[in-house]
């Protein structure tokens, strides 16, 4: 499978089986820069060569849930479907009034959008005024609570991975940075759910919210998975940016700088049967990548690469 360089979908918003007792070595690492006033009409053109379902679905904004300062979790209760996807995909948000959509990763797994009960899709998304989907999602949660939108599932960068036999793989190492923990989340979660037998190594980078780490995306979720055994490995936190306060660690492993290939390589060890997925800024995948396949590292086959512009 040739090195993907693929400039799509965002990670987390802002413009927008069980295979028995395997180990995976999967290192995923994403991140993602600020959105761009481009990225107000681009989400179609930038996606254009992706895959992407064809039918749209009714969905209704069902709860809004604010993380931090610039981020809201929204749950999506489904009106029509079914709906079928693969972790680490997204979606085509069309808002009302609005013919283009917003390209926003979802955060939730596809069980939870297969809930006899109450199927749902999650998205994080990152406040961006200059983004007319990403506008509308931010405005007061009273006013959009319960408004209908229309969906679509699109994106190749999914877990598990198409082209490489499970049984060619060893361990999961994600490594993300920011809000680039987004597509992420979603493949640790469908490990934690499909009862892999895998171990899981993540190295997430954030910069500090004004809560600390309790603020910080998708953190205690992922906590929660390791210390209740449903993910197996360890969590590597990298803290960056200015906080006041004392960094509470609750018995997490947090580093104030940031991640570096050797943290990566480290995290990898002599596993052969790795596979990475890079998925953030240029910047930072590049510098990732080219440290990971450089004189004789990792087989540029086994190294997926989404790159956000």
């Amino acid at each position: 499978m040739p090195l993907k360089l693929a400039i799509i979908s965002p990670c987390v918003s802002i413009s927008g089986r069980r295979f028995g007792l395997v180990a995976i070595n999967l290192i995923a690492l994403c991140a993602r820069p600020k959105a761009m006033s481009t990225q107000r009409s681009g989400h179609l053109e930038r996606t254009a060569q992706e895959p992407r379902d064809e039918s749209l679905l009714d969905v209704r904004l069902e709860r809004i849930d604010q993380v931090n300062e610039r981020i809201r979790l929204y749950r999506l209760k489904l009106e029509s479907g079914p709906i079928k996807f693969l972790a680490g995909q997204w979606l085509d948000t069309y808002i009302p009034g609005n013919p283009k959509p917003g390209g926003f990763t979802l955060t939730s797994t596809p069980r939870a959008a297969s809930d006899p009960k109450s199927p749902y899709l999650e998205l994080a998304v990152q406040e961006s005024p200059e983004n007319p989907p990403a506008a509308w999602l931010w405005q007061s949660p009273s006013d959009i609570t319960g408004s209908k939108l229309q969906v679509r599932v699109g994106g190749s960068f999914v877990f598990p991975p198409s082209e490489i036999p499970l049984n060619d793989i060893s361990h999961v190492v994600f490594v993300a940075g920011g809000v680039g923990i987004n597509p992420l989340v979603s493949m640790m979660g469908h490990i934690a759910e499909e009862g892999y037998n895998l171990e899981v190594k993540v190295l997430y980078a954030s910069k500090l919210p004004a809560q600390g780490l309790k603020g910080v995306l998708f953190l205690e979720r992922i906590r929660k998975w390791f210390t209740e055994k449903e993910l197996i490995g360890d969590l590597k936190v990298f803290t960056t940016g200015i906080y006041d306060g004392h960094i509470e660690s609750r018995e997490l492993d947090v580093h104030e700088r940031r991640f570096t290939v050797e943290d990566v390589k480290e995290a990898m060890g002599e596993k052969n049967n790795s596979v990475v997925y890079v998925c953030g800024p240029a910047t930072m995948t590049d510098e990732i990548v080219d440290g990971l396949t450089r004189d004789g590292g990792m087989d540029k086959n086994r190294v997926m690469l989404e790159k956000w512009w």
